[in-house]
């Protein structure tokens, strides 16, 4: 047998959100709201499934396992794992422990956690049954396949073979395994041995099998030997490996393969991975039957999918670069047809305006051409802007992406042209992936036409601080405030607004310094009393409890607010007198909650600061405060 290969920040309550009422608003700025929306439904979704998975509830109740599944096909894999973490049972209770490890298994796959899943099959407990074992070593060894690490599965597969007692059928499954990763690491000699072998073993007549060898056949470029084997499959697999074969070996006419293509583009509607095989064989069709325009909507269409959607095979393969040589191509041709000249970009211009009402196909070439080999900068900039325009109206934005981002004619994302990269920020951040907009964003230094310098430095530093880039968005809210006397009201709540994430994210010391910077620039008063507010936020967080406290009653009697009628100073001395107390300055806690009792009438509040002054009597003054 030939298995080896030679070759919620906790803190005190913000008005409105926690003690009493009082909501701060930011309305106009150009937040990513679809992001946060996203971002509010998956926090609530989270606080239901940690509310479920409460600790009085019997870790492994069946009803908690089925929710933990829940999460996984709702989307949040991540805190599936937390809480598998946290409630799995013990090794020693088997039957639960392995329906729970089941799940964990799919928490990992879902994430795309290869490498977490092998690690935990290279770590079973002892005692475990041979068939879970087995089940557990053959979705490490599809992990690997998966991350396209082909020497990785050997290494599961090997033990499966040679140490586990598996049934037949499982045997064959884990040779016709074996026969996969060589393919995943290229050793094409490997693969064909394994297959004679194989087929010495076991029974071949599959579909499955027959769309395994005739892939062998097809990357050894042997094409009549392909057909032969894969005459008769009726999989969608064998049905596109087969009209590949005859197209490369020439016994399918284009013009047929590129029909039968477009029929599997259909049938596949909900095969993403086939179907994008079926639109990367269209275009290998529509190419040999000289067939321009179907080209340039398969190449287009291929590339409108997920990046890992089917990535690594080298049957099905296309690029961005593809598609940019296919438009030049298609461009070329109509010039020549044309009698344009390379430099009179008005004509190829007025060209393109023309084909983009009755032949879109066409007009993305023509831009497409004028992005590289129009006469100036400007003009270049505009073909992509009109290029990006027309795939937006007809093509997720994934399509954009890949032409501008993975293509070797833009060596770096500062070499795409601005408008561009604003338009991808929008977009991935519309998407939620925040860690592109962020990469994107850092390149971009001037704001868009029509937009404020210090909001642009806002958005930027916004959306570099949700991508963990803190570093960054601190120099440029730091900049903004470098050269001004004094600031407007509605930027200052904008501003504001980025401090806030700031502090959500634990940036508690950067966030108190640009808030003290920010005081002085602000002129209306009401507005310097939060600020002072927030600045009692960043210090509580960080555990100085006396600054705070003092923080808090800056912003409590600001003004002259020396009453406890408002509702403002009313909170500010909720959290005032809780950071007394933390500092063991426990007469003035209760000096401050005994002074909000006698001015509240509400039921809940009054009975949250009695709970709170009966809580003071269990603690002990301290000698140092902090």
């Amino acid at each position: 047998m030939h298995v080896g290969s030679s070759a919620d920040r906790v803190s005190g309550p913000r008005p409105g959100t926690r003690f009493f009422s009082g909501q701060h608003s930011a309305a106009g700025y150009r937040a990513p709201v679809k992001a946060r929306t996203a971002a509010r439904r998956m926090l609530s979704w989270s606080l239901i499934a940690l509310a479920w998975f409460a600790p009085a509830a019997s870790a492994a109740s069946d009803g908690a396992l089925q929710r933990v599944a829940a999460l996984v096909r709702g989307g949040a894999a991540g805190l599936a794992v937390r809480l598998i973490d946290r409630d799995q049972p013990s090794p020693q209770h088997a039957a639960q422990w392995m329906a729970w490890e089941k799940e964990r298994y799919a928490a990992y796959a879902a994430r795309r956690d290869w490498s977490a899943l092998s690690q935990r099959a290279c770590s079973l407990p002892a005692g475990i049954p041979d068939d879970f074992k087995q089940w557990a070593l053959t979705r490490a060894a599809q992990a690997q396949l998966s991350a396209h690490d082909g020497a990785g599965a050997r290494l599961f597969l090997r033990r499966l073979l040679w140490q586990e007692r598996g049934t037949p059928e499982a045997l064959a499954r884990w040779r016709r395994m074996v026969i996969r990763s060589y393919l995943v690491d290229n050793d094409l000699v490997d693969a064909q041995t394994a297959v004679v072998r194989y087929e010495q073993d076991f029974d071949v007549g599959s579909d499955s099998w027959s769309a395994l060898r005739g892939t062998i056949l097809l990357r050894l470029d042997r094409n009549r030997s392909a057909m032969s084997v894969l005459a008769g499959v009726r999989t969608y697999e064998g049905r596109l490996l087969l009209l590949l074969a005859g197209l490369r070996s020439g016994n399918y006419e284009p013009a047929r393969v590129l029909e039968r293509a477009l029929d599997l583009v259909r049938e596949t509607a909900h095969r993403p991975r086939l179907q994008r095989q079926a639109w990367i064989l269209a275009a290998y069709a529509a190419e040999r039957a000289g067939n321009a325009p179907q080209r340039l909507s398969a190449l287009e269409h291929a590339l409108d999918f997920p990046r890992d959607t089917g990535a690594g095979d080298p049957l099905f393969r296309v690029g961005p670069d593809d598609l940019w040589n296919a438009y030049d191509r298609v461009a070329n041709s109509i010039g020549n047809r044309s009698r344009l000249l390379v430099g009179d970009d008005a004509a190829w211009f007025a060209k393109a305006e023309v084909y983009g009402r009755d032949y879109v196909p066409y007009a993305r070439a023509l831009y497409a051409f004028l992005a590289f080999h129009a006469g100036s900068p400007k003009t270049q900039v505009l073909a992509c802007e009109r290029l990006a325009d027309s795939l937006y109206a007809d093509h997720d934005d994934r399509l954009v992406r890949a032409l501008f981002t993975r293509s070797s004619r833009f060596k770096s994302l500062d070499r795409i042209p601005d408008p561009i990269r604003y338009r991808l920020v929008d977009h991935a951040i519309a998407d939620g992936d925040i860690a592109f907009a962020g990469r994107v964003m850092q390149t971009l230094k001037d704001p868009p036409p029509g937009e404020n310098a210090d909001e642009w430095a806002l958005r930027r530093a916004r959306v570099l601080i949700y991508a963990g880039n803190f570093q960054a968005g601190l120099a440029l809210l730091g900049g903004v405030l470098g050269k001004k006397a004094a600031l407007d009201d509605l930027f200052v709540r904008h501003y504001l607004q980025v401090i806030f994430e700031l502090q959500t994210a634990g940036v508690n010391r950067a966030s108190g310094v640009l808030l003290k910077s920010l005081f002085p620039l602000v002129k209306n008063r009401e507005i310097r009393r939060q600020i002072l507010f927030w600045m009692a936020d960043s210090e509580k967080a960080r555990g100085k409890y006396t600054r705070a406290a003092e923080l808090y009653l800056r912003s409590a009697t600001y003004d002259g607010n020396a009453a406890t009628g408002d509702m403002w100073g009313q909170t500010a001395r909720y959290n005032a007198a809780y950071a007394l107390a933390k500092a063991g300055l426990i007469a003035d806690a209760r000096g401050v909650y005994q002074r909000l009792l006698r001015s509240t009438r509400n039921p809940d509040r009054r009975a949250a600061i009695e709970r709170r002054l009966q809580q003071l009597w269990l603690l002990k003054p301290q000698t140092s405060a902090r």
